[in-house]
């Protein structure tokens, strides 16, 4: 059963995918919503073009496993995704996925460890691997 992983961001949202079988996740991108004022639009052409069984969101939540603004955001931004596709959705716990991005962004040169955008898909992919390995 193929997967979607969404790292949701005020500026980027990662996009992963795991394989036919839902067992590796992999990034497919980032739609970046400074260049895609439309990124609402540009996500759903994603999810239709890759037809996943079910969207897992990334979901930010405090050391004391609280809801914070943030995750009210991606909760918010998922029911409206939801009510778009029909799909069902699903949240997992994201913290430390963007500290475990940039552990794993320590290993490139030094020019991709800027990449922000590469953080991002990064970060899509550990949220959807950990779903996987967990479900």
């Amino acid at each position: 059963m193929k997967l979607m992983g969404i790292d949701y961001g005020r500026r980027r949202i990662g996009v992963a995918v795991s394989d036919d079988e839902g067992r590796l996740a992999r990034s497919i991108g980032i739609v970046d919503r400074k260049t895609h004022p439309d990124h609402i639009d540009e996500l759903i052409r994603i999810i239709t073009q890759e037809n996943p069984a079910a969207i897992i969101f990334g979901l930010p939540l405090s050391i004391d496993d609280e809801e914070t603004a943030m995750s009210k955001e991606v909760r918010e931004f998922a029911t409206v995704i939801e009510q778009r596709v029909n799909l069902p959705i699903h949240f997992i716990d994201e913290s430390f996925t963007s500290k475990k991005a940039a552990e794993l962004m320590m290993h490139r040169k030094k020019k991709a460890r800027r990449d922000k955008s590469l953080s991002d898909r990064i970060a899509a992919c550990l949220i959807l691997q950990e779903y996987i390995d967990r479900f």
